[in-house]
């Protein structure tokens, strides 16, 4: 049956496969299913986000003998589609996305080198693994490709193009710098005189607990970034507050200054499976206690070109084909649907 189902939890994972969609849509027909995380009610996600698809519910997806299945999260829904393909919502440190539970599926869109090797040394995929296809992260496209210059994303958010932005978007989950110092984080922030965006993951805005604080954050001059493509915040800032969060990665592209929060109790919470090696060596100013954040912001705005030779290197380790990843995924896809 021609087709495409696309499989989705929250929207950045439609986030993920928009550019891809958008270039095939003209081509072949698109149907979309949803099934949210634990706790919350189903909504709709496709529209808000251009996508025009034709609704089914995962009782029937996991039926449908469509031509390919494409999902960002790793559950696979479409069992019965001829060819299953997963490009990843990221690539992080904390280690937890490589899993066996991946070769259900037909292809993986590797995001790049790094991602390729944690693969191989853990056994999971070899080098000539059939279902390896080396694409990268086509949602970055736009962060590198000139449609999202600084000037631009900037007035986006309705900041001036000379104001200096900082952004703070941090990882989700019990002993994160959100919730071990995150009140610290915007304060010093703040009593600095920055202009301060504030992206929190998907998984810690289900949590009701935060909408409160998230609401004295804004009322004190914080912008809260609610739109689940964080390419434009990343675009806009002049540098990064992260920690383990994969947005802290994407940021390499960009070359601009990253300070990363490293708590202790999340070094200690993903042991097994963290590289903190890695981590470290990705040119960013590393704050293992808050009260040197303030330091750590006034040096890597005074000295932005500092730790570039490192964080070039490394997205260079973390990604394939950095605004050209859309049209190499588009290309795999376009293949499996000939076959």
């Amino acid at each position: 049956m021609r087709g495409i189902l696309l499989f989705a939890r929250v929207p950045m994972n439609l986030v993920c496969v928009r550019s891809i969609y958008e270039r095939l849509k003209d081509e072949v027909p698109f149907f979309g299913t949803v099934k949210p995380p634990k706790g919350e009610s189903r909504r709709e996600i496709f529209q808000p986000l251009g996508f025009y698809v034709k609704r089914v519910p995962v009782s029937l997806a996991k039926w449908l003998p469509l031509q390919l299945y494409l999902s960002a999260d790793p559950m696979l829904v479409g069992k019965r589609c001829k060819a299953k393909v997963h490009t990843f919502h990221g690539v992080s440190f904390k280690g937890r996305a490589y899993t066996p539970k991946l070769l259900d599926y037909t292809k993986l869109f590797i995001v790049g080198p790094y991602m390729e090797e944690r693969f191989a040394a853990k056994g999971i995929l070899s080098e000539n693994d059939s279902r390896i296809a080396r694409v990268g992260m086509p949602k970055l496209d736009p962060l590198v490709d000139g449609t999202w210059t600084m000037e631009r994303a900037k007035a986006h958010l309705g900041f001036d193009p000379h104001q200096t932005v900082v952004l703070y978007a941090p990882t989700w989950g019990a002993g994160s710098s959100l919730q071990n110092f995150g009140e610290e984080v915007v304060r010093t922030c703040l009593d600095q005189g920055i202009r301060l965006v504030v992206k929190l993951h998907d998984h810690t805005l289900r949590d009701p607990t935060w909408s409160e604080k998230l609401r004295e954050w804004e009322c004190a001059g914080v912008m809260i970034y609610h739109d689940p493509d964080v390419v434009p915040a990343m675009a806009a800032s002049d540098l990064l507050i992260s920690d383990m969060s994969s947005v802290a990665n994407e940021y390499l592209l960009l070359d601009r200054p990253l300070v990363t929060i490293l708590p202790v109790s999340y070094r200690e919470r993903y042991a097994e499976t963290a590289d903190v090696e890695s981590w470290r060596n990705t040119g960013s100013i590393i704050v293992e206690r808050v009260k040197a954040l303030g330091a750590a912001l006034l040096q890597g705005l005074a000295y932005p070109e500092e730790g570039s030779a490192e964080r070039r290197a490394m997205a260079n380790r973390l990604f394939y084909n950095p605004g050209r990843a859309t049209q190499r995924g588009v290309e795999v896809i376009r293949e499996l649907l000939d076959d």
